[in-house]
């Protein structure tokens, strides 16, 4: 049993869309399976038969990676009534040959709809909720005015394998704040014009590549 509050009190980041406000809690309600625990009975079963894996197949290789489960508890997961935990996660992601992340998020990046990752919370885009997920950025509108620390914070916090990369990144944007800020304004029009933020960065790699007379 816990304490009534009257009033909930929470914050999320600038960019995740609650759906309702936050009810007066008096007990805790019976969860069933969310948003994510439904993505991932269709990630699972989709890309089982992508791999062309019998339920008998995925179950021996689970065994052997540690982590058993029968073909009945597999049936039951792609049917949505068996929970998945951390541990199932991470070792059907591996028997699968995906990282986690492909079982918990949509298989695409589309960025014309988002993803509910609560039954209250659901980002953006699905571009932005890969994004979010392999650490790119937080979960924020690109215009949203949110302090370059705690970009970087984010970054470095969700991104060990180069966040020696990103220790001096702050004192190099503020450096040359004035020259960035032309390009960050030209990527806020890009996108309002529709232009996908994965095309702009593909656009900014290839740049050096690019015929100074295509530049023109």
């Amino acid at each position: 049993m816990f304490a009534r509050s009257d009033r909930a009190e929470i914050s999320l980041p600038i960019g995740l869309h609650v759906r309702n406000p936050i009810p007066s809690v008096c007990t805790m309600p019976t969860l069933g399976v969310g948003p994510i625990g439904e993505r991932i009975a269709r990630n699972v079963a989709e890309l089982r038969a992508r791999r062309g894996m019998s339920l008998r197949e995925l179950s021996v290789c689970l065994g052997v990676l540690g982590r058993p489960i029968l073909p009945s508890g597999i049936m039951k997961i792609e049917d949505g009534t068996r929970r998945v935990d951390a541990d199932d996660l991470v070792a059907l992601a591996l028997a699968l040959d995906v990282s986690p992340n492909r079982l918990l998020l949509p298989g695409s990046a589309d960025t014309a709809q988002g993803v509910e990752l609560t039954p209250k919370v659901a980002s953006p885009t699905e571009d932005a909720a890969w994004r979010w997920a392999v650490g790119e950025y937080a979960l924020f509108p690109l215009d949203a005015p949110t302090l370059a620390a705690d970009v970087i914070r984010f970054m470095s916090e969700n991104r060990p394998h180069v966040s020696s990369d990103l220790h001096h990144l702050e004192a190099e944007i503020a450096e040359h704040r004035d020259v960035l800020a032309p390009i960050a304004a030209a990527v806020r029009e890009a996108q309002a014009a529709g232009v996908r933020l994965s095309v702009i960065m593909d656009f900014l790699r290839l740049t050096d590549a690019l015929d100074p007379a295509e530049e023109s």
